[in-house]
């Protein structure tokens, strides 16, 4: 019997010792892989109506997170006692009947549509008083003035009461001046464009699209009568009265019809650019009306935060910030967009977390779990919460993920933790070494990427205030922002690997003995 018994420890502590020294993924793999179906289920499904934000469908994701981490023990952190901190934002709806009338020399006129030939840019609100006005067209070349280059669009041609005509971006032959020595990208936006067309009188703009939105110029008409969202705060000063002239994107289509029998034609103009030549400025021979109509709706969206209060009375004053966009694309043109791996990945990697972390109850310092909203609209929800939190400057990190239940089990893209603290990344390099051994894919760390991820999802707005930050992220591409990223396509191994992952981290932040030392405050 002592015999039998003694064999019966032994097999036990052989598959305890085997256990612990796998991957840290083995004391929770089964009950979590179950936790996190279980949520991804129901964060990406057709009830939440793909959780666009102050929708009925992210108000009800909104709650189902709530309600977890009330189950996993996880305090509230929001507004008066709740998990929601609450803030206003600006929907902006472009009427569906918005048209572009080009009238010729004879008064005959063509029409074309929102949603097929044209867009029409909110990213400055267009004011309503300049629909319906009939209007010249000057061909302005890029649209630019800048003292700086001894360079002006607009130094021959009077656009007052006039629509302009530009191409997008900086011309090439500029590229390695001053025009890319801090004035490069204002230069290149539709945003100066605007505003430098407003500034020499003109009542609308028409752009030539190039680059990425002629590339996806499919993709752009799809949303072109979808709401558009402005995080309300003192740049917000437009109403539908009090705005902007507007701004239309036209399709290649259009852009040659506007300049079929004109000085130039798209063509000639094109190969002006390509060859680095100076771009003519001239008036057109026909008019064009814009008719539209903005309708602005003030509506309220919501971050949702949990506390899992530090064990230490001292250190848990500050803070270590998990946190993912629970938000996504909402319904398009009656498509849902359920957005599992866009982020109901990370929307449920981080609830496991919170379970784990809340049931260890062994961080010195605070964890928040935080669930950011507005992000596919522009990073709003971190950008309010970063800037009305008064905790902030008790952060020491943010660990964000984005994005994490595609591709390989074993591997994952890893940016930014060494941007600016030494520290962070070989800690975060320290901890994947003794836990869950991803494959880390540095590849858009580069400075030079063209994608510039650092810079394109929540984690930025931390680490805007000096914040150290790493981002986890997949690279999913194939069902990007598309209606076809589902729940069936999920890699939940993957998922499970990188709960233990953060977890493990913000573990080891939290119980640092010291704040997380900054050493490259320049970049």
């Amino acid at each position: 019997m002592k015999s039998i018994l003694m064999n019966f420890v032994l097999i036990l502590a052989f598959f305890f010792v085997s256990g612990t020294n796998n991957a840290q993924t083995s004391p929770y793999q089964k009950s979590a892989i179950n936790h996190l179906k279980k949520n991804l289920e129901y964060i990406a499904s057709d009830k939440l109506e793909g959780r666009g934000i102050a929708t009925r469908g992210i108000e009800l994701a909104s709650e189902f997170i709530s309600q977890q981490l009330k189950i996993y023990n996880v305090q509230p952190f929001g507004d008066n006692g709740t998990y929601f901190q609450s803030f206003p934002i600006l929907e902006t709806n472009v009427d569906s009947e918005t048209k572009l009338k080009v009238f010729y020399n004879d008064n005959n006129a063509k029409t074309f549509l929102i949603g097929e030939e044209l867009y029409l840019s909110t990213i400055v609100i267009p004011s309503n008083n300049y629909s319906g006005i009939k209007s010249d067209i000057v061909f302005a070349g890029y649209g630019l003035s800048s003292s700086e280059n001894n360079y002006d669009d607009y130094s021959d041609i009077d656009v007052k009461g006039k629509i302009v005509f530009v191409m997008l971006g900086i011309p090439s032959y500029l590229a390695e001046t001053a025009f890319l020595e801090g004035y490069g990208r204002m230069y290149g936006g539709v945003k100066y464009k605007i505003t430098n067309a407003e500034k020499h009188g003109a009542t609308g703009i028409i752009l030539i699209p190039s680059g990425w939105i002629q590339k996806h110029w499919q993709f752009m008409v799809k949303q072109a009568t979808s709401p558009e969202f402005t995080l309300i705060n003192d740049d917000v000063e437009n109403k539908s009265d009090e705005g902007s002239i507007p701004a239309v994107y036209i399709s290649e289509e259009v852009v040659r019809e506007l300049l079929k029998d004109e000085k130039y034609s798209y063509d000639e103009i094109q190969k002006l650019a390509n060859d680095d030549e100076i771009l003519p400025i001239f008036n057109l021979s026909k008019k064009v009306v814009l008719d539209y109509k903005i309708i602005n709706l003030v509506k309220t969206a919501k971050n949702v935060i949990g506390l899992i209060e530090g064990t230490d009375e001292k250190l848990k004053n500050e803070f270590v910030v998990l946190s993912a966009h629970y938000d996504h694309e909402g319904i398009i043109n009656d498509e849902i967009y359920n957005g599992a791996d866009d982020d109901g990945s990370g929307t449920v990697a981080i609830l496991e977390a919170a379970r784990r972390i809340a049931q260890d109850k062994t961080n010195k310092r605070s964890v928040l779990i935080t669930f950011h909203t507005g992000e596919e609209e522009g990073l709003y929800g971190s950008q309010y919460l970063t800037s009305h939190s008064k905790y902030i400057t008790d952060v020491i990190a943010d660990i964000n993920i984005d994005m994490v239940g595609r591709g390989s089990t074993d591997s994952i893209y890893s940016i930014g933790s060494n941007k600016l603290s030494t520290e962070l990344h070989d800690l975060v390099e320290k901890t994947n070494d003794e836990t869950v051994k991803f494959c880390f894919n540095y590849e858009f760390d580069d400075p030079a990427d063209p994608n510039r991820y650092y810079y394109r999802s929540d984690h930025y707005n931390y680490a805007k205030h000096n914040i150290p930050i790493v981002f986890f992220y997949d690279h999913m591409t194939e069902d990007y922002h598309k209606p076809t990223d589902d729940v069936d396509k999920i890699n939940f191994e993957k998922i499970e690997k990188i709960s233990t992952l953060i977890t493990e981290l913000s573990h080891r932040i939290a119980n640092l003995d010291h704040r997380l030392i900054i050493d490259k405050t320049d970049q």
